[in-house]
């Protein structure tokens, strides 16, 4: 494998998932500049790896060219990894869009949601 490929499989990863260079720099606590240059030329620290793993990246697929047999990739839709197939594609849709927002968006989202919909207590 080259470089270039692998350069290449990363910078698809993330268009995939939908995220900005900008998301991913922020998820890495690096600069922009130097997502740009993971995805060009320069390799990439194995933390960084790790994090982007946890945010959806299919790092097998970045490493070896190999989808991973444990995404699920039938559903079409682009930065759902593993979503049950119980979920309606509205469903999926606001998870998408939640995980594209920023921690602060996160936070007035949820408050919103506890004035719409507040969680119910159980019953004991």
């Amino acid at each position: 494998m080259s470089d270039t490929e692998f350069y290449g499989r990363l910078r698809e990863e993330r268009l995939r998932l939908e995220l900005t260079r900008e998301r991913v720099a922020e998820l890495t606590e690096v600069s922009t500049r130097t997502v740009r240059r993971w995805e060009t030329e320069i390799p990439m620290p194995l933390d960084a790896l790790i994090t982007l793993s946890r945010q959806g990246y299919d790092v097998q697929y970045v490493c070896t060219g190999q989808r991973s047999a444990n995404r699920r990739g039938a559903s079409g839709l682009r930065g759902t990894r593993e979503m049950p197939e119980a979920y309606s594609a509205e469903e999926v849709d606001w998870i998408v869009r939640l995980r594209r927002m920023k921690p602060a968006e996160r936070a007035k989202a949820q408050a919103l949601l506890n004035v719409l919909a507040p969680k119910r207590r159980r019953s004991k």
